[in-house]
């Protein structure tokens, strides 16, 4: 891989130091809309602009901006020269985009090579976002750019940011017309990431923190709403910043949480893309380990990068992961549509093998989904709860909520362009369960709740353009032992 060429060292370290926020334990926990330990964020809520070089770029949250931002401007700049270059030129906004998914034919190289529901999620991602910067960068002629990110969680700004909604603008482009004119925003339940925070297996935090991703997508519509043109639209990059940002607070709670640095398969595949001056090059997950170190960008006001390395064992402890199949439920048909629709747990049948898998600090059960699918994007996406009717429960602090159904990169039959595979959604639910066995339940239901955007304050019915058929569940233990 090429290395990053330095910024200049006095302008790029008057934006950090102008723009980069420090973060303390308390100001990180009272926003990151989650229950992490104090005690285990500890050492690691370091001032970004502290922890690394003056060579650094930061990437800014957008709510601190507006339209006249220098940043933004230079975005501005940035897509209209992409757009204006032929659309066979990788430096090009449409070549660009179809990195991540196209209908466009002949494909071309390292077109549709996304990454969703597979354990390439947040690398593949981080890489894309990496190089696209640096082509940005080049574009507008500001070496010190660095991509904004829209912060919809955990600071749940849920309103899409003001200077992306000027039809004057090149930010602009077709998205749900509520969101595109300010009255519209992201449901909270929708986007919520709480369920996948609790979660300390990588690989299982990944796969979760899909649903929230996916709800962003569907929820802003237009061209967001689906893999072969979602990267048309300029907010996707702020929207992939902040799930990649969500990577690092993820690690930066502690508690054995890791990057599957052992396993071959995750550090080994190799991903390719385009720098910016259009030569094709490739990169691994060993590359990009810690942003702040190898790629020389951090995030506005967040925890210093949490230092992992390939095949070197982390300073701290951290875990090892089996999964056990406890159950296959016998589910009847199930088919997601614009009303809740629920299927029951018969937890007399699992009662003896729950109670000790519940008192378990280390031990997390969880409820999975698969074969989960759509004929064509739904247009809607599903709250989960798997307790008493979630009508009467219906937020994010119930501890019956378990994370989204949010159909986005599988499970859309119609995007066969880009390669098919049912959609697997893996939930955390042993506080759920917890709940329900205190109160001597027998059964609990797992219920699915229709969301649609928030309108004037008020919560919509979403039109479901297609209904979500899941085909099986299971309930399965996930183990963590700590690395010996």
């Amino acid at each position: 891989m090429p290395k990053t060429p330095s910024p200049p060292v006095g302008k790029c370290a008057e934006v950090l130091m102008k723009h980069a926020k420090p973060t303390t334990r308390r100001t990180f926990l009272a926003t990151s809309g989650t229950a992490v330990s104090a005690t285990l964020l500890g050492p690691l809520l370091l001032n970004a602009d502290r922890a690394f070089g003056a060579t650094l770029v930061v990437r800014r949250n957008v709510a601190h901006m507006d339209a006249s931002d220098p940043t933004l401007a230079s975005y501005r700049t940035a897509i209209t020269a992409m757009t204006a270059l032929p659309a066979t030129n990788p430096l090009s906004w449409p070549y660009q985009a179809a990195i991540h998914g196209t209908s466009t034919t002949p494909a071309q190289t390292a077109w549709n090579t996304c990454e969703h529901g597979s354990i390439y999620f947040w690398s593949w991602h981080r890489m894309y976002l990496y190089w696209f910067e640096r082509i940005v960068r080049k574009m507008c002629k500001d070496p010190c750019w660095a991509l904004p990110y829209w912060d919809w969680a955990p600071g749940s700004d849920l309103y899409l940011p003001a200077p992306f909604r000027d039809p004057a603008s090149p930010l602009f482009t077709t998205r749900n017309a509520a969101m595109n004119n300010g009255t519209g925003s992201l449901n909270p339940l929708a986007v919520d990431i709480g369920p996948a925070f609790s979660l300390t297996n990588f690989y299982s935090a990944s796969s979760s923190i899909e649903g929230p991703h996916g709800s962003v997508h569907g929820q802003v519509g237009g061209s967001m709403c689906c893999v072969p043109t979602a990267a048309l639209d300029p907010i996707f990059y702020l929207h992939h910043a902040n799930v990649d940002r969500q990577w690092n607070l993820w690690l930066a709670q502690g508690g054995g949480r890791s990057d599957p640095v052992f396993d071959a398969t995750w550090t080994g595949k190799t991903h390719t893309f385009f720098n910016e001056s259009g030569a094709a090059v490739t990169m691994n997950a060993c590359q990009i380990l810690r942003a702040a170190q190898q790629l020389q960008y951090v995030y506005e006001g967040e925890p210093s990068q949490v230092l992992q390395y390939c095949r070197r064992r982390p300073p701290w402890p951290w875990w090892e992961f089996t999964k056990e199949l406890i159950v296959k439920l016998p589910i009847p048909p199930i088919e997601l549509k614009a009303v809740p629709v629920s299927f029951p747990i018969d937890l007399q049948l699992i009662r003896e093998k729950l109670a000790p898998l519940l008192e378990s600090k280390t031990d997390t059960l969880l409820l999975e989904l698969d074969d989960v699918e759509a004929a064509t994007q739904p247009g809607a996406v599903w709250a989960v709860f798997v307790g008493p009717p979630a009508a009467a429960e219906a937020n994010a602090k119930s501890p019956y909520f378990v994370g989204q159904v949010a159909l986005f990169g599988s499970g859309i039959r119609d995007e066969a362009h880009h390669e098919y595979k049912p959609a697997h959604f893996t939930y955390p639910i042993t506080r759920a369960l917890q709940a329900s066995l205190q109160a001597n339940a027998d059964k609990v239901n797992v219920t699915f709740v229709p969301l649609g955007i928030v309108i004037d304050g008020k919560p919509t019915r979403p039109e479901v353009k297609s209904p979500v058929r899941v085909g099986k569940a299971s309930l399965s233990i996930e183990r963590a032992r700590e690395a010996k």
